[in-house]
This record gives structure tokens, sequence and C-alpha cells, in this order.
């Protein structure tokens, strides 16, 4: 018995031990759930927002006391008192368009806006056309509680709210439409079902970082960001100035100064964004192999000495002598590529017809429907009569390749025609005839081609042609070149067959330093654009030969020394200048900083969008003592961005322009004393005295090079004499 007793006692005693443990295990896991309940974060989802308002209420004060820190919170408290009552708002100028894509695509959002002011309230007006605006500072709830927000605008507009007052934590809570084609009335918080946000929990005596966007096309503009409490009888009221403050105070910022603008889900800078992929990308932005031209490694320059026999090159077109004034323009010619670069502007709705209608087999009577021929069809009766449709008709037609059709004066008369496109069969003897010469060689006869890159033709009725050859070729390890070379095809035009030679004394070189020079005064958010357009060339390609150049008059609104100390550069000057703007005066006198000779300056200006290719562009269209580069850019229309590109070609512009300092030199620089005061004109007086010293022009519409919209507003002062630089 004693024995029987005690084994019970010892059961008794491991199944007191085993429900102990299961307590400790299902006390660890309530403890677990109780800490991840209280001490994890809310995050706002996007529209439509769901809350549990207890649950959010425990969360949101527990978080609140983890993180309150006293020496912080005074400080809060501090700035608050001293900003309370408003909040930032910057306004975008010259932004066409109803869409908030518009005006994130503007290569200015968010870091450079035209004006910076405060709002008391969260309801605007402000009756302009083709702008945008971007509202942020703190919220601050009168109680704790569950809210709901609503949105009104014309037109498109969003709001934004973080979880706390960090900027990094935005969600979307309501908006108005976005195509750009969707409004509201003032008030009219109910039109549509993203109007009006779900419940969400805001807590009291904490701060909350929103944010407001609104995108004005034209006609009636308003903008107002109301709230109600998650009551039964709640109504919608405009959030006041009570419940507002600045995200910072700007009174005493410099319009350079950028740093403090807080980049957001909503709003954040997209300058070395790709562009996004996409079925309906625009031809003119699709990628191409002479996009990434700067990542190919050169053929050695010793593998292609004395490839072809060396010839004179003096063709027809170069002026031994001085030219009338402003002829110049009318004398440069257009040179063709191949394959084709897609530069023609298709997209464009204004021009489109502009191009075929220099076609001599359009027939203006007939449009488009004079490439039809009808056909027979002998299984149908024909009895047509009166006005279509006709279902049964049927037609031939012969290929159209529009490249083809493309001539130079269809350039200068088209400008969304895009650079003239050769043919095919016009480059693949070319083409043919360099690959012969390097597989006679024994250094470069194991090396096949791989890809044409680019070829590019300077046609020359009288005597031939010249042609720039880049080939992307594979070596027998394996490796891939790149051959670049100027080849001259002898009597290309008449009854015998071309004659290759190299033509005498016209080779590029890679390695000349490029200085890229502008004038500037009082454009801070255009010279810091320029910047970081330069950084932006340097970053992708590594090119440490070149220089940017920047003469300034005494612009008041940025340290532009302050700004090239800590950009990202591989060379830079700064000159500072007294008196008023001159922009030949200013350009001249970055041409004095240069001393080698031997480099290449580039003539430029602001409001420019540069491919990353650019130096390479300048230099193998720069030969010593022979040519000078003078790229199309493409203007943008107001709304348009290097990402949705729509605008037309500049063909009659001179500004930007690429040419040898010792060149420069002899044709004696810029004209400093009849274009001291006037602006317009220079680039033309200067062309003539290229041409008339005996250099000839590369003309090419160079692919993603874009010269900004913006309106004259601050620049441009009028007087007799003509146009002049705001003093």
């Amino acid at each position: 018995m004693l024995a029987l007793r005690t084994l019970n006692q010892r059961r008794l005693m491991v199944y007191f031990f085993y429900l102990l443990i299961i307590c400790i295990i299902f006390y660890i896991f309530i403890c677990l759930g109780s800490y991840y309940v209280y001490s994890r974060d809310k995050i706002f989802p996007a529209v439509p927002v769901t809350t549990d308002l207890n649950k959010e209420i425990r969360n949101r004060e527990s978080a609140a006391d983890n993180e309150t820190q006293e020496t912080q919170n005074e400080d809060d408290k501090q700035a608050d008192e001293t900003y309370q009552g408003r909040v930032n708002m910057h306004v975008f100028e010259d932004c066409c368009g109803g869409s908030l894509d518009q005006l994130r695509n503007n290569l200015l959002y968010p870091l450079f806006p035209n004006v910076r002011t405060t709002v008391s309230r969260l309801a605007v007006s402000p009756q302009g056309n083709s702008y945008g605006l971007r509202i942020f500072g703190f919220l601050y709830p009168a109680e704790t509680n569950e809210y709901i927000f609503a949105v009104a605008s014309d037109d498109n507009s969003e709001f934004w709210l973080s979880l706390n007052k960090s900027p990094k934590n935005l969600q979307l809570l309501a908006y108005v439409g976005e195509t750009g084609n969707e409004w509201t009335a003032p008030g009219e918080y109910w039109k549509f079902a993203t109007q009006i946000s779900k419940p969400v929990l805001l807590v009291k005596d904490r701060k909350y970082f929103f944010e407001v966007l609104l995108k004005q096309n034209t006609g009636m503009d308003h903008l107002e960001i109301a709230w109600s409490l998650n009551q039964d009888n709640g109504t919608f009221s405009v959030i006041t100035s009570e419940f507002l403050s600045f995200y910072k105070d700007e009174s005493s910022l410099l319009m350079g100064d950028i740093e403090h603008i807080p980049q957001t889900k909503a709003s954040y800078d997209r300058l070395l964004e790709p562009n996004p992929l996409s079925l309906h990308q625009r031809e003119i932005i699709r990628e191409d192999p002479r996009d990434h031209i700067y990542k190919y490694k050169m053929l050695e320059e010793s593998f292609l000495k004395d490839l072809f026999p060396e010839c004179d090159y003096k063709p027809s077109y170069v002026f031994k002598e001085h030219i009338g004034r402003y002829q110049g323009v009318y004398l440069v010619q257009f040179s063709s590529v191949y394959p084709n670069d897609y530069t023609r502007q298709t997209y464009d709705q204004n021009d489109g017809m502009c191009f075929y209608r220099q076609d001599p087999s359009f027939l203006a009577d007939k449009g488009l429907e004079g490439y039809l021929t009808e056909v027979e069809d002998p299984d149908v009766q024909y009895a047509y009569k009166g006005e279509g449709p006709f279902w049964h008709r049927v037609y031939d037609v012969n290929p159209l390749n529009g490249a083809s059709k493309q001539t130079t004066v269809v350039a200068n008369y088209c400008r969304t025609a895009g650079n003239i496109v050769m043919s095919k069969s016009q480059a693949l003897p070319i083409v043919t005839a360099v690959l012969k010469a390097l597989h006679s060689r024994e250094d470069t006869r194991g090396y096949s081609l791989l890809r044409v890159v680019n070829v590019v033709k300077r046609e020359d009725k009288d005597l031939g042609s010249r042609y720039l050859v880049e080939l992307e070729l594979v070596g027998p390890q394996g490796q891939t070149v790149l051959v670049s070379k100027y080849i001259y095809a002898q009597g290309e035009n008449s009854s015998k067959p071309a004659l290759l030679c190299s033509p005498k004394a016209f080779n590029w070189n890679p390695s000349a330093t490029v200085h890229i020079i502008v004038a500037v005064k009082d454009q801070a958010r255009w010279i810091i654009q320029f910047i970081r357009e330069m950084e932006k060339i340097y970053k992708a390609t590594g090119d440490k030969n070149f220089n940017v150049i920047i003469v300034d008059y005494n612009s008041s609104d940025i340290n532009i020394e302050k700004r090239l100390k800590t950009a990202k550069l591989p060379s830079y000057k700064l000159k500072k200048m007294g008196g008023n703007f001159e922009r030949s005066g200013g350009l001249q006198a970055g041409i004095d900083l240069v001393e080698d000779e031997h480099s290449i300056l580039f003539l430029c200006d602001l409001h420019l969008y540069y491919p990353v290719t650019i130096l390479n562009s300048i230099r193998k269209h720069c030969v010593e003592g022979k040519m000078v580069y003078a790229p199309v850019v493409m203007r943008l229309d107001c709304g348009a961005s290097p990402r949705t590109p729509n605008g037309f070609w500049e063909i009659a512009g001179y500004g930007l322009m690429g040419i040898y300092k010792s060149d420069m030199d002899r044709i004696g620089g810029m004209n400093t004393i009849e274009f001291k005061d006037k602006w317009g004109g220079e680039d033309w007086e200067l062309l003539d005295r290229v041409l008339g010293n005996g250099l000839e022009v590369e003309r090419l519409h160079l692919k993603n090079f874009f010269h900004h919209f913006h309106s004259k507003r601050g620049m441009w002062v009028n007087n007799n004499s003509g146009k002049k630089r705001k003093k």
C-alpha cells in the first residue's frame, strides 16, 4: 500500500509539472502578443483606408510614449509656436496640362519652384493658368479621434498624409482624377469616389506631415482640403490655420537653397530616373545603341592607320571668302544618318502633314488617299454612287518609306521632321568596304561585325560624300570594340565606282577636353539644374576630360561658388563679372579662361536637358581646322518633358556650337562690340564668320537634347535697340 501511494503521488507531481509548463508557455504567448499589439506601428494604407478605433488609439498612444524625448518635444513645441498657422506652398509656373503626371515630369519639380510662399488654410484659388502647386507642412488634430478627409479641385489634385511627422511615411488618402480631364466645383466632395478617405485615427498633441498637390491648366482653378470627425452628424469643413504649421520657414533662404525641400512618395526628383518602359513609349526616347556609345572601348588608332589611302579633302561647299550678313543660316546643309534614329516627331498633332506635303508624289487634292491605288475585284459587282462607305473596295499600295523622302528642304521646312535617314543601300556598301579593308590586315583580320552603330553622311554632289562610320566589332577573344572613322567616297555620285580614302587631316580626337561654357545672372533654379545636368553626364560616363565654365553677372539669388564646390564634377571654373548681363561678353570671358587651344569649346545656354552622349557627340563632330558642330535642339512645348517630349526642332538656332579653341581664336571670337547690350542675332553673326573662314558645319538633330519651355518673365526687358537682358 505504501509503495502504491508513493507511486500515485509521483504521478500527481508529474501532472502538476506538465500543467505548470503549459501555463508558462501560454503566458509567454500572451506576453508576446500583447507586446506586438502595443508596440507595432500602424502605417496608413492608400485609399481606401480602414481603421479599428480602439486598437488605433492604443497603438498611437503607446507609440507616442515610446518615442517621447523631453528635449525633442521641447524643440518641437518651440518651433510650432514660432511657425503656427501657416504652411509652405511652392508654385511651378509655365507648366501646361491638368494632370499631376505633367507636373511630376517637369524637370524642375519638386526642387525648383518659381515661387515659395505660404498660406493659412487649405483652400486656395490663385486665378491663374498653367501652373502646379505643392502645399506641405504639419497638421495638428484638435482631439484624439477618427477623421475623414475630402478634396475638391479644378483640375487634378491629391492629398497625402503621414502616420507621424516624417515625410517618409506618406500615403495617398484622397484625390481628384488622373488624366487631367477631371474636376469638381468648389466644395463638391462627392463627385468621385476617390475624393473622400476612409476613417483615419489621429492623436491629439501629435503633429502629422501632409502634402497636397494641384495641377491647373486653364479656366477656373481652386483647391479645398476638408476634414470631419467620423460621426453620424459630422460635416466637412476646410482645414484652417489653428491646425497647421510650417515644415520649414523659407523667408530667409535664397532660391538656390534647396536642401531643406522634402522629397516624398508624392514628390521626388526624377532627374536620374530612367524613362519607364512601355509598349506605347515614343520612338524618339526609345533606347538606341548610339545612346550608350560612350561605353564602347575604341579600337586602337594604330590598327586603323593607312586603312585607306590618304586623299585631299576639299568639299565644294566650304567657302574661302566672307559671306553676306546673316546668309550663313541659308547655306548650311544637313547630314543624313543610318540606321534610323527616330528623331522625327511622329506624335505632333499640328505639323503632321507637313512631312508628306514635301513628297513630290503627294497629291494635294487627294491627300494621303493618293498613295492608294484601287484594284478591281472580279467577284464584286461595282455600283458605287454617292458617298461611302464602300465595304467591298480593295486597293494596292507601294511601300512608303517616309525616311527616304526626307531631304534638307524637308528638314528646314518641317520643324518636326528630324534627321534625314539614308537608305540601307547607301550605307551598307560603305560598311562592307570598311570591313573588307579591316580583314585585309593581319592585326584586324580576326574581327567581325557585331552591329552597325552609326553612319553619318555629308553629301557633296560635285565631288563625293564624307562618311563617319561607327561599327561595333567582336574580336578573336570575344572582346567588343568600336571603330569610329571618317572616310571619303570620291566620285560617289558619278557613273564610276566610288573610291574610298582617308580625308587628309580630318580626324577626331576622342580624348580632347571639352569646355562647356554658359553665362548666367539671377536664375538660381536653372543654374542649379545646369550643374545637376553636368553631374549627370559625369556620373554616367566617368569622363574626366571635360570642364564646366560658368560666367556669373552678380547673381543675387544663389551662391554659385558654394554650389560648384559641392558638385561632383571633374573640373570647373567660375568667372565673376560686373555690370549688365551680356551673352556674347559672358561667353567670351569664359572662352578667355581656356588656355589649351587644342581643346573644344561648347557654347550653350541654360534651360537645356542634355543627353549623356553629349561629350562624345561634340568630340566626333568637331575637327580642328576643318569643322564645327551645331546640334539642333528640340524646343519642348508647354507641359512636355524629356519623358514625354512634344515640341519642334529649333532649325534656325545656332547658339549651341562646338568649336576648337584655335578655330575660335582664328575667326575672332564672339562679337562683344556689336552685341554688347542687345540680344538676338549673335549666333547668326558667329555662323557667318565660321563659314567665311573656311570651316564646315556639321548639322544634325541630336536625340534627347531638349530646351525646356519657360516664359521670359524676369529675363528680358524691351527698349528701342532690341531685346536686352534684365539688369
